[in-house]
């Protein structure tokens, strides 16, 4: 199981900066989300696959890509095969929709998982699942204790959860007690999830401190400062 981050958490910074951000919070994955100042795109292939190898080059695993937007299934699977990751479909069309994408992207050759989250996470997980594709659970704090969320969702999906990305922790961890989240971890481990949980900002009011924690107080961009911070105690492993 590997801790990483989505760019959510940093939507002003290139990709590098996420990478480093990474390495200074000894973070092991990273989400990109679609729009991010990172810089990528589905149909520039050349640029995601320098990406692939930079990420490589700095030890951090992409966890996927994900995207609302309306770029092509062909761009997409060519984009997954690029990044060596999946693409993390969360359209707005719902969770019927991003399932037939998702099968159209697989039969072009590259790889994605439906997002799912809430409180009919575990009912959709178990649809998606059924037929083969694999899940992206976005575990939400204010949606309930997400030990017990966790617990519904494993039995329902089996081997199929590719992803979960975690609201809050970093910064906000201190305002989470009781929330569950050693309930969560402590499930993943002993279930033998060997994904990501990517943590992403419950909001836009915590922008400020989710750039001093990943170590640029100033921001990203002209002007920006960075400072060392001391890396957090994460358990590695490979998928």
């Amino acid at each position: 199981m590997r801790l990483g981050l989505s760019s959510a958490a940093a939507p002003d910074a290139s990709l590098e900066d996420l990478l480093e951000a990474c390495g200074r919070r000894g973070l092991a994955a990273l989400e990109l989300r679609d729009g991010d100042a990172h810089g990528l795109e589905p149909r520039d292939t050349a640029r995601a696959q320098d990406a692939a190898r930079s990420a490589a080059a700095a030890g951090v695993a992409l966890a996927g890509y994900r995207t609302a937007g309306d770029a092509s299934d062909a761009a997409l699977a060519g984009l997954s095969v690029a990044l060596g990751a999946p693409v993390l479909l969360d359209e707005p069309a719902g969770v019927a929709g991003r399932v037939e994408r998702a099968a159209e992207i697989t039969r072009l050759g590259g790889s994605a998982a439906v997002v799912v989250g809430g409180q009919t996470a575990a009912e959709d997980g178990a649809l998606v699942a059924a037929l083969g594709i694999e899940v992206a659970w976005d575990a939400d704090p204010a949606a309930g204790p997400v030990g017990e969320q966790v617990g519904a969702l494993l039995a329902r999906v089996d081997q199929r959860l590719a992803l979960i990305r975690l609201a809050g922790g970093g910064p906000e961890a201190l305002g989470q007690a009781g929330q569950g989240i050693g309930e969560l971890m402590g499930r993943l481990a002993l279930s033998g999830y060997d994904g990501a949980v990517v943590l992403a900002p419950t909001s836009s009011r915590y922008r400020v401190a989710w750039q001093t924690w990943l170590g640029r107080g100033g921001g990203w961009g002209c002007g920006s400062k960075a400072a060392a911070l001391p890396l957090v105690s994460t358990t590695g492993g490979k998928r």
